[in-house]
Formats: C-alpha cells, sequence, structure tokens
C-alpha cells in the first residue's frame, strides 16, 4: 500500500470516530430521562424506589442514605458492597463541619475570637496578621484553591469568597494550639463522644480496624478497587481537618440531630446559627451564600437549606440540614468518577432532598453511564490516536524528508511536536483551573492519557528532528562533493 492510501486509510478512521462521537453526544441527550418503580406506597417507599434504580443505573459500588429528624432515623439503607449504615465511609470536606464546630466550641469557652488574626495562634504564620478566624472560617481569607500549609500566601482579594481547603488545615492548626490536644483527640473527645457516633474516625488505621468502607477510582468507565489516599504530612493539599474524617451515615444522622436540637449541649443555638448564617455569597450570581463548613442554599428546594458535600480520590458524601422541615440527610458513596459519577451523585443526592420536599426527582437514565463514558472514551482514543500516528508514519516521514522548504518542516515540527504536547499538558489548567498534580489524583485515567500522549508527541518530534538533521547533512555533503 502506497503512503498516500495509508494516510488516506488513517484519515478515514479518524472521521469515523468524530461520526461516532456525534452519534453518542445525540444518544446521550435520548438517554437523560429513566422511570422508578412508583408503587403508591409512603414517602420512604417511594423513596427507596427511587434510590435502588439511581443506584444501579449511576454504577456506584456502595452507597449509604440516612434520613432523620430531630428524634429519630426516618429512612436508613444501604445499597451495592454495604451492609450496613454503621459502616463508615471517608467523608471529604463534609469534615469542614466538625473542623468549623470545634472552632465554635472553642469560641465559647473564650478560647479563640473570630475577629483574631491567625498570628495570634500561629504566631510564625505566613501573612498571619492580616488573616482572621473567621476570614478562614468563610474561605474569604485571599489564600489560593490549591494552595498547603507550607506554601500558603494572599494571593487574592480578601473578603471574596475562594473555597481552599488550606482555609481549614489552618483551623486545625489553630484547634491544636488552643486545645493542647492533637485535632484527632479533639473531635473524637469533644463531638464524636458527646454525640454518640460510635463509628467515626480522625486517622485512617482506626477506621480501616474498624470496617472503613473501601474506595475505588474509575478508570475509562470501570470501577477499579484502590487503597485510599490520606495525608501522610502537613505538605498534602487535603489534610485532616479539611477533607479525611471519616464516620458512618447512621453517625452522620446523630450529628444532624444535634443541629436540628439546637446543640444538645454540644454547641448553643447561638454559635449554630453563627455558623449557618454568618455568611459570604458564594458567587454573584448564584444563590448560594458560605458560612462555617456549610452553605445555605436559596434554590431548587422550596425551602432553604444547609449543605455541604465531599470528594475525595476514592469516595463522595453529602449533608443536607433543612430547618423548616426539620430534616436531615446524609449520604455517602465509595468511589470516585469525577467527570460522570460525580454529576449523577450531585442529582441523587439533590433527589433525595426534592422528594421529601414533595417535588420530582432528578433522574438517571438506563444507558446514561455508559453513554456518558463512551463519549469521554472516544475523545481519549481520539488525542490518543493523534499523538501516536506520528511514529506510525514515520516511514512515510522518511521519504518525504528532502521534499519542501527546510523551515517549513521546523515549524511544522515544533507545532506538532512541541506546542502541540505542552497544550496537552496543561488541558486541566486551561479547561479546568486546575494542576495537572490534581487530575492525577482525581481524574487518573485522564491523566494517564495526558502523559502518555505527550510522551509519544514528544518522542516522534525527537525521531523526526534527529532524521531530519541527518539527511540535511548528508544533503550538504553530496552537494559539496
Amino acid at each position: 500500500m502506497s503512503g498516500y492510501k495509508k494516510l488516506h486509510s488513517i484519515k478515514k478512521i479518524l472521521l469515523c470516530v468524530l461520526c461516532i462521537l456525534t452519534v453518542v453526544f445525540f444518544a446521550c441527550i435520548n438517554f437523560m430521562t429513566c422511570a422508578f418503580a412508583d408503587d403508591g406506597t409512603d414517602i420512604y417507599g417511594k423513596l427507596d424506589n427511587y434510590l435502588r434504580t439511581v443506584f444501579q443505573n449511576a454504577h456506584f459500588p456502595a452507597m449509604s442514605v440516612t434520613v432523620v429528624d430531630s428524634n429519630k432515623t426516618l429512612y436508613s439503607s444501604t445499597y451495592g458492597s454495604c451492609q450496613s449504615s454503621n459502616t463508615p465511609f471517608l467523608l471529604g470536606s463534609v469534615s469542614k463541619s466538625f473542623t468549623a464546630l470545634s472552632v465554635m466550641q472553642l469560641v465559647e469557652q473564650g478560647k479563640i475570637d473570630l475577629n483574631a488574626n491567625l498570628s495570634e495562634y500561629i504566631p510564625n504564620a505566613t501573612d498571619g496578621d492580616r488573616i482572621t478566624v473567621l476570614q478562614l472560617l468563610n474561605h474569604t481569607s485571599g489564600l489560593g484553591e490549591h494552595q498547603n500549609l507550607y506554601n500558603y500566601k494572599i494571593v487574592g482579594k480578601q473578603g471574596e469568597h475562594i473555597y481552599a481547603n488550606v482555609n481549614y488545615s489552618l483551623l486545625g492548626k489553630i484547634v491544636e494550639a488552643v486545645s493542647g490536644a492533637t485535632y484527632g483527640e479533639y473531635v473524637r473527645e469533644h463531638i464524636f463522644e458527646p454525640i454518640g457516633m460510635t463509628d467515626s474516625y480522625a486517622d485512617l488505621k482506626t477506621a480501616e480496624e474498624n470496617g472503613l468502607m473501601y474506595g475505588y477510582e474509575n478508570w475509562f468507565g470501570f470501577n477499579v478497587k484502590t487503597e485510599h489516599k490520606y495525608p501522610q504530612s502537613d505538605k498534602a493539599w487535603i489534610t485532616v481537618p479539611a477533607g479525611y474524617l471519616s464516620a458512618s451515615t447512621a453517625d452522620l444522622g446523630k450529628y444532624l440531630q444535634m443541629y436540628l436540637n439546637g446543640g444538645n449541649g454540644v454547641i448553643s443555638a447561638e454559635s449554630i446559627n453563627l455558623m449557618f448564617y454568618s455568611n459570604v455569597a458564594v458567587e454573584a450570581d448564584i444563590p448560594y451564600k458560605y458560612g462555617m463548613g456549610w452553605t445555605l442554599i436559596n434554590e431548587p428546594l422550596k425551602e432553604p437549606a444547609l449543605r455541604h458535600s465531599g470528594l475525595l480520590e476514592t469516595g463522595m458524601s453529602v449533608v443536607y440540614i433543612l430547618p423548616q422541615s426539620g430534616i436531615g440527610i446524609a449520604i455517602a458513596i465509595n468511589t470516585n468518577d469525577y467527570f460522570v459519577g460525580k454529576d449523577m451523585f450531585d442529582r441523587i443526592d439533590w433527589g433525595v432532598a426534592l422528594m421529601l420536599m414533595g417535588d420530582e426527582p432528578n433522574l438517571i437514565g438506563t444507558d446514561e453511564y455508559a453513554l456518558r463514558h463512551l463519549m469521554y472514551d472516544l475523545a481519549y482514543f481520539a488525542v490518543f490516536a493523534i499523538s501516536i500516528l506520528p511514529l506510525c508514519l514515520i516511514a512515510i516521514y522518511k521519504k518525504r524528508l528532502l521534499k519542501g522548504k527546510f523551515w517549513v518542516k521546523i515549524f511544522l515540527l515544533l507545532l506538532l511536536h512541541l506546542l502541540l504536547p505542552v497544550f496537552i499538558l496543561l488541558l486541566p489548567q486551561i479547561f479546568f483551573a486546575t494542576p495537572l498534580w490534581v487530575a492525577q489524583a482525581f481524574v487518573p485515567d485522564m491523566f494517564a492519557v495526558i502523559i502518555a500522549s505527550s510522551v509519544l508527541l514528544f518522542s516522534g518530534g525527537i525521531v523526526k528532528a534527529v532524521l531530519l538533521l541527518r539527511a540535511k547533512l548528508t544533503a550538504g555533503i553530496s552537494c559539496a562533493c
């Protein structure tokens, strides 16, 4: 087969891939809805039917759900490989409400002043004279989204909400400095034990010894069992106070009941109101306000809700408090499927809240999971195919080395094998404002494709450059002769 025919065949293949992507896109639109069985039972019977349907369609390995009012558990169920609502899950950023509660307990004891500077509690803190405790709680300190305890500094406009884990890492350090205990010891003694949270932990070893739900990462649409990632030092982007507490949904139900009952001696009702309603706008055009470890939501529910979600490398969770209805909701799963599962989890947890408010829940189509992942997989394949193509066509390139202008070949070489791989490496930053190292942790399949594609393009460029230089030198010697 001639070089032209080979090139023509490859173009046909790429055209077919684009056609398939188009077909899949429109197919996804047609499968965005599904039906779930409504057997006419009470609201919690309908809720169970809904959850069983969407859980199956979302392909989560395990899920636990608990709904409470101020006095009792209204609904509790588990799905998939989770056998008990007493099974602990890693919470992600739901941990922040526990850290905020710890701070407010110490405020009530007169040991912390919300308006005091960070440097009062951590003397050598960077920019410590410019940041207040309240700013850390509200994420208005000006610290950067991807900073940690070793590199934090003010980079944004103070007073504006910029969600940054390092704010709560610093609050954890304040709790330790003021209380004289480790963060884990403090939370266990002053929150877990008084509330009766017997399946909640502040360290990985103890959690695993007591049945911590194992976690999964998603690779190209397949959930792969993996070891939990856990902060090994303060250099971690997310520390325990910011995201690595663990608890069962049954325990989270008790935790929510504490708030619904005005604190139950753990915290005062006045401090709870400060946590909920001393808040700042998240964005100008979004009806969300962030308080102290809780987000006040005014839409789409019929009544205002307090909510906080959590996302880690191996799981997701969410808690709701509906003050007017006196209801608390806790949901946890044990996989992180960032591009598909995260959206589905959000729709499911909002669906639960909507159902309890008497509205129609969000639905998930039977084939939506597979179709959406297929779209991403085809996009990954297209990037990978474009990256490996130059190496596949290296024989044709060798035959055309002396054809055309030399500077054009240099330009195309730089464009395809330097600028393009650099662009691919910057894709997470360009489209998601996320560094590559965050993509590695939370979207491992995309990270693998990015690295493999970039290496292939750089390698192809080196091979081409060597061939081009050798051909140029050979031609020069021939001309001299």
